[in-house]
């Protein structure tokens, strides 16, 4: 009896993993215009989403399933200057007859509005993506994205790790539970995590950059010709810089850490650090 249930087992993680390692038929591609559209939502449940800026004047989208049913396709709906794209019928499947489905979504390359992105438990995925404002939300599942650009950038995951190779703009990301990985900040920042870490690297032109993480540890690289005024506090952890000798305790409240630190570069720009954690350590490296 043992023996079948394991050989079971194999059967459906080994089904499970062919089909999410993406074996699945394109089975979907649209082309739509966005005449008068600002506003493009992009709203799935459990499948992956995969967006990415294309290289024509039209919006591209693309689904790929184990099974051709135009019951399942995806549901698009034009209201106003607005462009909704959601995940068509989900059918029942017992066990071992799994139904798998991801979208990819191409963005014309003259379209420079609003996106918002949203799933359930699906990954995010985008690749160089750049708009005036960008929303990328996940309930529990990873959002990974190469590169994105955008005057205003909203980004959330209630139980899934964040990574991101580098931002530019006015940027807010938040994780309930899960880490945040940062490649390259241009622009200010405004990052926290209720339980995970954060890790971000910061370029010479960066804004404010706040970051709070109730349980996890702070490391940040920054370039050593930025000029900046610097605030941590940390409740349980160590703070470790290589500017220590700037930075200041007041004699009643030890866990805050705070100081000015200038290169003397001739630059006028000041950015504003400010670190929070409850219990974790923060580190601070020069790139």
């Amino acid at each position: 009896m043992k023996a079948i249930v394991l050989s079971a087992l194999f059967v459906f993680f080994f089904a499970f993993s062919a089909f999410s390692n993406g074996n699945l038929e394109l089975v979907n591609n649209q082309e739509i215009k966005l005449d008068n559209i600002t506003d493009i939502k992009i709203l799935y449940s459990s499948e992956k989403v995969s967006i990415y800026m294309g290289t024509t004047d039209k919006l591209i989208i693309k689904e790929f399933m184990n099974e051709n049913n135009k019951q399942y396709y995806a549901k698009i709906d034009t209201r106003g200057n607005s462009l909704t794209i959601e995940n068509g019928k989900t059918p029942f499947r017992p066990l071992f007859n799994i139904f798998m489905r991801r979208l990819e979504v191409y963005i014309p390359v003259s379209y420079m509005n609003a996106i918002n992105i949203k799933t359930s438990s699906g990954s995010i995925d985008t690749s160089d993506l750049f708009c005036q404002k960008i929303g990328v939300e996940s309930s529990s599942g990873k959002i990974l994205v190469s590169s994105i650009t955008g005057q205003k950038i909203n980004i959330k995951s209630s139980s899934g790790q964040i990574e991101i190779g580098a931002l530019n703009g006015d940027i807010s990301i938040e994780s309930l539970s899960g880490s945040i990985e940062l490649g390259k900040v241009t622009g200010s920042l405004n990052a926290k995590t209720t339980s995970g870490s954060i890790h971000c690297a910061v370029a010479e032109n960066a804004g404010n950059i706040s970051l709070l993480t109730t349980s996890g540890a702070v490391r940040l690289n920054l370039p050593q010709s930025l000029n900046f005024n610097f605030t941590s506090r940390t409740s349980s952890g160590k703070l470790t810089t290589p500017f220590s000798d700037k930075l200041s305790s007041p004699l009643t409240d030890k866990n805050l850490s705070q100081g000015i630190v200038s290169n003397n570069n001739g630059s006028r720009n000041i950015s504003v650090i400010d670190i929070k954690t409850s219990s974790g350590h923060i580190r601070i490296e020069w790139t």
